[in-house]
């Protein structure tokens, strides 16, 4: 684990690059003008990296799987999420923006900042343990202000 970048402006140096060289401006003279000579910089530091993107949401919606995120998700935004009656419909995150409305000064409601809604694959049981998609949720929830559990009304 290198580090991570959680503001804006962050930096994080993985690997230092070497000093460079001389180019052929330092061997310029005023005999020579323009010389073909240049010398080459020392190699730097080389390392292969896994970069990984957190998701970044105002509200994550978890449950368990055919619980209704994906419905909700997309009657609250314009995401059109896949939706259909079995199991693990959801496999990678959908992200939607929700309008929230800004009252101003004289009552009438104006498009303000948007909420960002992330429907995130079933929950089940034991997901610390690797059941289900394991490891890979938690990571998807780790970055969600708030998370909304979402419960299926129907009754067995």
């Amino acid at each position: 684990f290198a580090g991570e970048l959680v503001e804006p402006g962050e930096e994080l140096i993985v690997a230092r690059g070497g000093r460079g060289g001389r180019g052929n401006l330092a061997f310029k003279s005023p005999r020579n003008t323009a010389p073909k000579m240049a010398e080459k910089g020392e190699e730097g530091v080389e390392h292969w990296l896994t970069v990984e993107l957190r998701l970044v949401a105002d509200v994550g919606l978890v449950g368990v799987p055919n619980a209704g995120k994906s419905t909700l998700l997309a009657a609250s935004s314009n995401a059109r999420p896949k939706i259909a009656n079995y199991p693990f419909t959801t496999v990678v995150p959908n992200l939607g923006v929700c309008d929230l409305l800004d009252d101003d000064k004289q009552g009438v409601g104006s498009l303000g900042r948007g909420l960002v809604m992330a429907d995130i694959p079933g929950l089940l049981e034991g997901a610390h343990e690797g059941v289900g998609m394991g490891l890979a949720f938690l990571r998807h929830v780790a970055r969600c202000r708030v998370l909304l559990h979402v419960i299926n009304g129907d009754s067995k």
